[in-house]
């Protein structure tokens, strides 16, 4: 995304790129290793200029869609079956020749359905979800990319998704389970409690705020 937006927005080049991109991680990730990193860097210059800066608020989900993955019947792929369609209805977006085309790892998407399981079942999952007509593969033996065949712009919205952090407690909340909205970051999080404000992340960081105002103050009346 940041190099799209220096090639775009800032004009630069793939050697001015890769030297931002550079400057960008050595401020901010730990340990930053140029030489570790060189490969990846080249090859977000390399395509920062392929599809244009888009901004997404979200996208809607119609009736017919939910309809088809409450038909499911299966909670743990209805969660998969719903990350799929968000991440193609995006994918459309972003490019309109994308034909619903999900170009995300194993990983990535099993991380955004909030499904653990091991490699061999994400595989299962996958193969259940095309015998039921839903999915279909790239015809290339080495292409794993996913294009999702229930996409259905034609019937009423009805369900509108702007976070894709946590897509399978989107699917959760809106079958009716218990999720809150961290008052912070606002992630979906499990409500335990009626107090809960917090996901895990942020109230330990608000807790760490809290311990050096109370800090503060004994210093003051030292």
């Amino acid at each position: 995304m940041y190099a799209r937006y220096l090639y775009h927005e800032k004009g630069l080049r793939k050697v001015s790129i890769i030297k931002e991109l550079n400057s960008f991680m050595d401020k901010n990730y730990p340990h930053y290793n140029p030489v570790d990193w060189s490969i990846s860097l080249e090859k977000y210059a390399n395509k920062a200029g392929k599809y244009p800066l888009c901004e997404c608020r979200g996208v809607w989900i119609t009736e017919n869609e939910l309809k088809t993955i409450e038909e499911i019947h299966d909670k743990v792929l209805e969660r998969l079956a719903f990350t799929l369609l968000c991440l193609g209805k995006f994918r459309n977006f972003r490019n309109p020749n994308n034909n619903s085309w999900v170009t995300y790892s194993n990983g990535e998407i099993y991380s955004m359905a909030c499904i653990n399981t091991t490699a061999f079942e994400k595989d299962i999952k996958f193969s259940k979800l095309k015998e039921l007509g839903l999915i279909e593969y790239a015809k290339k033996v080495n292409n794993l990319n996913i294009q999702v065949l229930y996409i259905d712009d034609t019937s009423k919205n009805k369900l509108f998704i702007s976070d894709f952090r946590k897509l399978g407690y989107e699917w959760r909340l809106y079958k009716g389970e218990k999720y809150i909205r961290c008052s912070d970051c606002e992630i979906l999080i499990k409500k335990k409690n009626n107090n809960q404000r917090y996901c895990k992340d942020c109230s330990n960081i608000v807790r760490n705020e809290r311990q050096k105002n109370i800090m503060r103050e004994r210093r003051k009346k030292c």
